[in-house]
């Protein structure tokens, strides 16, 4: 979430750091667009309204996962899967994935558009 006074891009590099462990460059983050996300449901026996404008970057750098430092309260565990598979998988509506389809949306326009 974009913290008051930040910008988006500072926004995403600093969440990449606390919750990966990532140390990314402005130029290593790629904006390549945004969507609106809006739903109620269930969350832990809770309703959980969400209602953002999302930001979304492709980070163009290295990854090795033995370097990763995962923030606990954050993220659980890190997975590989195809792009393919997961876009797939969230139009079935799989809870596996937590990513909003809308952003799948945006990442699988920008990757069609470079081949």
């Amino acid at each position: 979430h974009v913290m008051a006074g930040d910008n988006p891009l500072d926004s995403a590099l600093r969440e990449l750091s606390e919750e990966l462990g990532i140390n990314a460059s402005r130029d290593e983050l790629k904006y390549i667009g945004y969507f609106r996300n809006k739903y109620e449901s269930e969350f832990h026996g809770k309703v959980f309204r969400d209602n953002e404008i999302s930001n979304v970057y492709v980070y163009d750098g290295t990854v090795d996962e033995k370097n990763l430092v995962l923030q606990k309260s954050e993220v659980s565990a890190v997975e590989w899967f195809d792009i393919n598979y997961v876009y797939s998988e969230k139009r079935k509506h799989n809870k596996k994935f937590c990513v909003p389809v809308a952003g799948l949306d945006v990442l699988m326009t920008y990757l069609n558009s470079i081949g």
